[in-house]
């Protein structure tokens, strides 16, 4: 009984330890993804980090990031993170594959020189209110005009559900939060 009760708990993920960085992948791949010598590199494009091993092919040796390896994505899709900033969270259930555009409508709003802190919402002066929107397929629709930012910021999580499906970015509704600008 006493057996039982602790497999209960029992972590299904572990960590793989490359340096001074720990991985988080699902216990199923830990054995797998031990047998190659991982490293990590900091991408040109950017200052995020990526987890890269080396695999030898027919056409000779390429980089492979830890992501791909895992998910096999096809033609035309990338692997990228559920929740961006969470550090090196490798499980499954953290990973998504889709293409660029899609990876798009999931990314959080670019917080500078903005009128609002969520995205797809903006104050309009001349009616002292809150403007919600959403771009689906190139065009603009308006979702409304509301006397707060926080129900502004449900009708753009609404509407992102509604045209890009259960993974696309959500925001946070910060409560009691109304702020005037």
């Amino acid at each position: 009984m006493r057996y039982e009760h602790y497999y209960i708990y029992m972590k299904k993920w572990r960590y793989l330890e490359i340096g001074k960085y720990k991985i988080k992948i699902d216990l199923e791949d830990f054995e797998r993804l031990s047998k190659y010598t991982w490293r990590i590199r900091k991408r040109k494009d950017s200052l995020k980090l990526s987890v890269i091993t080396s695999i030898r092919t027919d056409e000779g040796v390429r980089n492979v990031s830890l992501p791909h390896l895992l998910m096999k994505p096809k033609a035309g899709k990338m692997v990228y993170p559920r929740r961006y900033f969470e550090g090196f969270d490798f499980r499954k259930e953290n990973l998504i594959v889709c293409s660029l555009k899609e990876r798009q409508q999931m990314l959080p709003k670019k917080r500078k020189g903005t009128t609002s802190i969520y995205r797809g919402v903006s104050y309009v002066k001349k009616k002292k209110s809150w403007r919600a929107g959403i771009s689906v397929n190139g065009k603009s629709i308006n979702l409304g005009d509301f006397k707060s930012e926080a129900q502004a910021a449900m009708a753009y999580n609404k509407a992102s559900k509604k045209f890009f499906g259960e993974h696309s970015y959500q925001n946070t509704i910060i409560k009691g939060k109304n702020r005037r600008v």
